[in-house]
């Protein structure tokens, strides 16, 4: 069952209420929830800490994978402003023009063309053999395609692009690619498992812009393939990217593997938060194939880089939906009513219990946010959507504040830690 599809149009005001939510004083967590929202087995993490607390004067790049809950961009925006404001912006991250492949994506940004595109996702029958970093691509038959990007964020010079890598197929070696006020590059393999014409076009802008035009010309026979981009801002910090399909599961993306391999290569991540989970809730549920399923897609980003830090996320305390008609007789004629009931999915339950067990069980990092999630019902009550899957912007804000408070807080222990270990050398010497 794809429950990708929700209400996403209240979402191009994120970014607006995200400086707001900011400006308020105190850690909602510490004030709602004491002692509750904690990650558990927080010392996975203590490696990234280390490469978090070098921040000042290089790039930590974070990747957040998962679902529709993720792809709308929201909750991952919201948790990367937040430790970005920490430590430092390096830029926006991953971008794809999604609104090109007609489905959502983050409000923030925007990508335009004249030119039709097709999309291919990570979660359709007959796709593609590769499909990047992104888990989706765009393709096009027209002979010279372009492609525009704008920044839609409101006043932040940090989202300014420095420098653009573009990821893309012509066809051909002999592609011309060409960039208003950028100096162009191009690379070949940006991946293990790309094509011989897969390529990587890296803009170097003279300026800082919001805003760029590029354009192939020579594309060969076969459609034009398109994959994404990251974007810089030449400062260190954090750059926090977020691939999420709507509807993806675990075994979508180790099926499809060369999606993880691509983006171990491309985005070199030292943190992958993985928020996957709902849509196994909603379908025929085996726990010891979903677990071997989580095993898989641990197992394939060790295998690109062993030193990596993974942090497993619990769904949110989602329900199923029953819709009960019932006839009335108004004045001569019948009408139809109907009367919406909500009522637990117990999947959730045993999907939480599986993701925690397998954490626990490997040493990993995991983040408890259904138990989260029904600790702070009350808070969460007006964040849903109507099919109580899926949270509206605001619970979205909620859900990627309470992450970045766990964060933070295992953070601050990890700094103790590491404070009175210093201090006991000292003394031995």
């Amino acid at each position: 069952m794809n429950i990708g599809r929700w209400d996403n149009h209240k979402a191009k005001y994120i970014w607006s209420i995200v400086i707001l939510l900011m400006s308020s004083t105190g850690s909602f967590a510490q004030k709602a929830l004491p002692g509750r929202n904690h990650i558990q087995q927080d010392t996975a993490l203590y490696h990234f800490f280390g490469q978090l607390d070098k921040a000042d004067s290089t790039v930590v790049s974070i990747l957040h994978l998962g679902d529709s809950h993720v792809q709308a961009g929201v909750f991952p925006g919201t948790t990367g402003t937040y430790l970005q404001q920490d430590f430092g912006n390096a830029g926006r991250g991953w971008v794809f023009p999604y609104n090109l492949g007609n489905t959502n994506g983050p409000a923030d940004y925007r990508w335009n063309s004249a030119t039709r595109w097709q999309a291919a996702r990570i979660v359709d029958r007959y796709k593609s053999d590769l499909l990047g970093p992104g888990a989706i691509v765009i393709t096009s038959s027209y002979a010279s395609p372009a492609l525009a990007y704008m920044d839609k964020s409101e006043d932040s010079s940090d989202n300014d692009v420095l420098q653009a890598q573009l990821l893309y197929d012509a066809g051909t070696d002999n592609c011309t690619v060409t960039a208003p006020d950028a100096t162009v590059t191009i690379t070949g393999n940006p991946f293990p498992e790309a094509t011989s014409t897969l390529k990587m076009a890296t803009l170097d802008f003279a300026q800082p812009s919001r805003s760029f035009q590029v354009r192939w010309e020579g594309k060969g026979p076969a459609p034009f393939r398109f994959y994404g981009a990251v974007l810089k801002n030449g400062h260190p910090g954090v750059l926090y990217h977020a691939v999420g399909i709507n509807g993806a599961q675990y075994m979508h993306y180790n099926e499809q593997s060369s999606t993880l391999s691509a983006q171990m290569a491309v985005l070199q991540p030292q943190l992958v938060i993985i928020s996957l989970g709902t849509n196994e809730a909603y379908g025929a549920f085996d726990a010891t194939r979903f677990k071997e399923e989580i095993d898989r897609t641990v197992e394939l980003l060790r295998s690109r880089n062993p030193e990596v830090a993974i942090l497993l996320t619990t769904p949110p305390n989602c329900m199923r939906v029953t819709r009960h008609a019932q006839r009335k007789k108004v004045g001569k004629k019948y009408k139809t009513y109907y009367r919406t009931a909500y009522y637990p999915n117990a999947t959730i339950v045993a999907v939480t219990q599986q993701i925690k067990s397998y954490a626990q069980e490997n040493g990993l990092a995991c983040w408890d946010f259904n138990a989260v999630n029904k600790a702070l019902s009350g808070e969460f009550a007006s964040g849903w959507a109507n099919d109580r899957i899926h949270f509206n912007t605001r619970g979205y804000q909620l859900q990627g504040k309470l992450l970045y408070e766990a964060l933070q807080q295992s953070y601050q222990q990890y700094q103790k830690e590491t404070k009175k270990n210093l201090t006991v050398e000292d003394v031995r010497l």
